[in-house]
C-alpha cells in the first residue's frame, strides 16, 4: 500500500513473520498523530541514509493502551483514527512503515527479546532512532541504555534526541510535546496551538453521509461526518475550517456537537458548511481541518435565531483566514 503521494513508494508492513530487511535505519514509536517531535526523530533517521539503507518506521497496529487495558478515555482515544494514519505523509526517503501487533505477546516481549528477534533479526538494524524517554518491552523495562547495551552487543548504533518543546498559550512554562499534551489541548479546542505541534492542523476524515438536512431548512447546507469513537475530539462547538478533497481546498465553518437547536439527542456529528459551494459530493471522502475556535455550542430559541448567530461567525471565519492569510483561496 502506498502512503504518501509522492514518486518513492512507502510500503505498509502488517505481517513481520514475512519479511526480511538488512541495514536499515530505525527509528520507533506510537507516533499518534506525528507530531513534530515525530517529524524530527523521521528526518534524523532519513538524513543518517546512506547508499543500500532503508528506513523504516515502527510502530503499532493499535495503541498499547487498549492492549494493556487503561479505562482513562484520554489514553484510549487517538489523534489519528487506524483509517487516518494510512494516510498520513512521511518525507521523501522513508521506505517502509511497520505496524507491529500489539497484543498479549508482544506486551510480554521482554527488551532483549524484541531488539534481537524483531530489530535485529528481522530488520537487520543499523541505526535506531529514538527520544531519549522512550522505553519499550514488558513493563516498560526497556530504555535508551538497554539499546545502546544491546547496541554494543548485536553492532547497531542508537540515536537519543531530546524532545521538542513549546510554549502552549496556557501554561507559564515551555511544555514537552507529545501525543498526551496534544490530546489535552484539542479537548480544550486549542487549535492553533494543536497545529503548530502538530505540523498541520487537526483535522476529521471521513466519508461525507446523508443528514437530517436541518441546515437546508435555513439555508445553510452541509455536509456531514460521524465522530469516530476512537478519536479524541475538540470539544462541542464552532470552528474556523478547511474541507479538502480531490484536490480542492475549501473554506468552510464546522459545528461539532449534538444540534441542540433540533433536539438531535445525543447523536454527536461534525456539520461543516463549504463557503460559496452548492455540490453533491455524498459518498466522497473528505477532510476536514480544524484552524480555530469560534464559540461553544448552545441552543437556540428559533432556527432565525441560529440563522443570525451562523451568519456572524461566517463573518469572523472569513476576517480570520483573511487576516493571518493561513488560507489562501
Amino acid at each position: 500500500m502506498n502512503l504518501s503521494i509522492r514518486d518513492e513508494e512507502v510500503k505498509l508492513i502488517t505481517n513481520i513473520e514475512s519479511i526480511q530487511l538488512n541495514h536499515t535505519i530505525v527509528t520507533l514509536g506510537k507516533f499518534d498523530g506525528n507530531h513534530i517531535g515525530h517529524q524530527l526523530l523521521f528526518e534524523t533517521a532519513v538524513k543518517r541514509k546512506e547508499k543500500g539503507d532503508s528506513v523504516v518506521i515502527f510502530t503499532f497496529s493499535v495503541p498499547p493502551a487498549k492492549v494493556i487495558g487503561k479505562d482513562e478515555i484520554q489514553s484510549l482515544r487517538t489523534i489519528q483514527t487506524q483509517g487516518e494514519r494510512k494516510l498520513q505523509h512521511y518525507p521523501d526517503g522513508v521506505d517502509y512503515v511497520i505496524e507491529f501487533p500489539f497484543n498479549e505477546r508482544t506486551r510480554q516481549m521482554s527488551p532483549e527479546a524484541f531488539v534481537k528477534d524483531i530489530l535485529v533479526d528481522k530488520l537487520g538494524v543499523k541505526t535506531i532512532v529514538v527520544g531519549e524517554d522512550f522505553r519499550f518491552g514488558k513493563d516498560r523495562a526497556g530504555s535508551v541504555d538497554t539499546l545502546k547495551q544491546m547496541g554494543v552487543r548485536y553492532g547497531f548504533e542508537v540515536v537519543a534526541l531530546k524532545k521538542v518543546t513549546f510554549y502552549v498559550k496556557d501554561k507559564a512554562e515551555e511544555q514537552e510535546v507529545s501525543s498526551t499534551l496534544i490530546k489535552e489541548e484539542i479537548q480544550k479546542g486549542n487549535m492553533e496551538d494543536v497545529r503548530a505541534m502538530l505540523g498541520c492542523p487537526f483535522a476529521v476524515t471521513g466519508e461525507v453521509l446523508h443528514g437530517k438536512h436541518y441546515g437546508r431548512t435555513i439555508g445553510f447546507p452541509t455536509i456531514n461526518l460521524s465522530v469516530p469513537d476512537d478519536k479524541v475530539m475538540p470539544p462541542n462547538g464552532v470552528y474556523a475550517t478547511v474541507v479538502s478533497f480531490d484536490g480542492c481546498y475549501l473554506p468552510s465553518i464546522t459545528n461539532v456537537g449534538i444540534r441542540p437547536t433540533f433536539d438531535d439527542g445525543e447523536q454527536r456529528t461534525v456539520e461543516t458548511n463549504i463557503f460559496d459551494f452548492d455540490e453533491d459530493i455524498y459518498g466522497k471522502n473528505v477532510r476536514v481541518d480544524f484552524y480555530k475556535y469560534i464559540r461553544p455550542e448552545r441552543k437556540f430559541a428559533s432556527g432565525q435565531e441560529l440563522m443570525e448567530e451562523i451568519q456572524r461567525n461566517v463573518v469572523q471565519v472569513r476576517s480570520y483566514f483573511n487576516e493571518t492569510k493561513l488560507f489562501q483561496e
